[in-house]
């Protein structure tokens, strides 16, 4: 996210999907080093995402990709610029460098001092000017009138190759990342929980620390480690640029070839990403914490986003826990156990957890809670979801989705998000289908496959 200065804090950094909380120059884009000439002679395939919008992708010879769709309803349209790194890529001992990274990314570039950037979009009317940083992705965004396709492309085209990275900008936006972690963190019982319950139920796997990293890894780190993972991941075949609104395909296409073509393609560190051992026994941790009544967070274990199973496992949350007819919040709000109940898959490139969280009513435990939920994830794995709640479910889950495709910063989302993690954004809308095919016998096989009691991770959040 944008950086703030030191007395300030980020105000939407790292992008965290927990629960309750739990609910991106005007100089050259040509390059001074790591060039190359080339031409991108390939058309766009054109592809459907939902009802008649349609994605053009294209891809340069350097590896870049882009997407467009076309929508002339209003004279601005949203740039976002995908990069397919996050805290998974990162190393044991320098966690929290790609959310640091992302904070350099808005200091001063060989062509601008630092503060043009910001002051150059909001001149042009720029809106929703942001960035975040997620396991596996790291992401910037903003939205501009029509006519401001060639500023924005040579902006972002500079800053993706002519960083300057030095001391000084990298120990102010270090003391920034430190104050937000702070606040967001070890301030925030709800950010601690969510920290909590990946360091516990992931043992191996880089899942296991927080996006924003660990205090004692950002004290180590210095301006070398950030060049070195600018030159590792900020580069085209590292990248996906997302454009939808009032624009036309081919003039996208264009524009990007002309800032973007010549850069040349980089290797990337090799992975150094861990297996994840199966979990074999249930685990638990209590945590004391400034509230005044308690709070639960359980996980389970589930696949990867691209994963087959995936469709019912979003079924069979929505049954659990979307809208008031679900089982849990007729189970745990309607009886006055929770003041609030959510259920949230993960969507993540790797295998990673579903968490249902609550919110319990002052005088109500953590522990009355989690026996209601593990009683209603019990009737799943024995007893058949009836047709009408299912469907009642997929109705709620359809919602959310078309909602979530409303504007033209949320479908760019929606296309950066799955053609990061998944590739290709038409396993996000193959993954909707497949929900809305879901069938009663599915829920109970992925309830006894993937929520069985050793897979289960569990945080109470007492008072201190």
């Amino acid at each position: 996210m944008k950086p703030s200065p030191i007395s300030q804090i980020s105000k939407v950094c790292v992008l965290v999907p927990l629960l309750a909380v739990i609910t991106a120059m005007a100089g050259s884009g040509c390059a001074t080093k790591n060039l190359k000439t080339g031409h991108d002679a390939s058309k766009a395939e054109v592809l459907p995402l939902v009802g008649t919008i349609q994605v053009h992708r294209y891809k340069l010879d350097n590896g870049l990709k882009v997407l467009v769709v076309e929508d002339h309803s209003s004279p601005t349209f949203a740039y976002q610029t995908w990069f397919r790194v996050g805290s998974r890529d990162e190393n044991v001992g320098y966690t929290g460098l790609a959310h640091l990274f992302e904070h350099m990314m808005f200091k001063g570039t060989k062509s601008l001092k630092e503060g043009e950037f910001d002051r150059i979009l909001e001149g042009a009317g720029a809106e929703g000017e942001n960035a975040f940083t997620s396991r596996d992705y790291t992401a910037y965004v903003q939205e501009m009138p029509a006519d401001k396709l060639d500023m924005i492309a040579k902006l972002e085209s500079d800053r993706m190759l002519n960083l300057v990275v030095n001391d000084d900008s990298f120990k102010t936006e270090r003391e920034v990342v430190q104050n937000e972690r702070r606040f967001r963190t070890e301030n925030s019982p709800d950010g601690l929980m969510y920290q909590e319950i990946f360091g516990l139920a992931f043992t191996k796997h880089s899942y296991h620390w927080p996006v924003i990293g660990y205090q004692e890894d950002l004290n180590r780190m210095s301006a070398a480690n950030a060049v070195d993972f600018y030159k590792g991941y900020y580069s085209p075949n590292h990248a996906t640029i997302i454009v939808v609104g009032d624009v036309k395909a081919d003039a996208v296409h264009e524009m990007v070839k002309k800032y973007y073509g010549a850069f040349s393609p980089q290797q990337p560190p090799a992975p150094s990403i861990a297996d994840e051992p199966e979990q074999k026994s249930a685990r638990r941790k209590v945590l004391k914490l400034n509230i005044q009544v308690e709070k639960l967070m359980v996980g389970y274990h589930t696949p990867a986003i691209t994963n087959a199973d995936i469709p019912a496992i979003m079924a069979l949350r929505g049954v659990l826990a979307t809208g008031k007819s679900s089982r849990l919040q007729r189970a745990l709000v309607e009886t006055g156990i929770v003041s609030s109940v959510d259920a949230y898959d993960i969507d993540d490139k790797d295998p990673s957890l579903m968490l249902i969280g609550a919110n319990l009513q002052k005088g109500k435990t953590a522990t009355q809670a989690e026996t209601i939920i593990l009683r209603e994830i019990a009737r799943l794995s024995k007893e058949l979801v009836s047709k009408g709640e299912l469907d009642r479910a997929k109705n709620g889950l359809s919602f959310q989705f078309y909602q979530g495709l409303d504007n033209n910063h949320e479908k760019a989302g929606f296309l950066g998000r799955f053609e990061t993690i998944a590739n290709s954004f038409e396993d996000g809308v193959q993954k909707m289908k497949s929900v809305q095919i879901v069938t009663p016998e599915e829920i109970q096989r992925v309830t006894r496959k993937y929520f069985e009691p050793r897979n289960r991770s569990v945080i109470v959040g007492v008072k201190k």
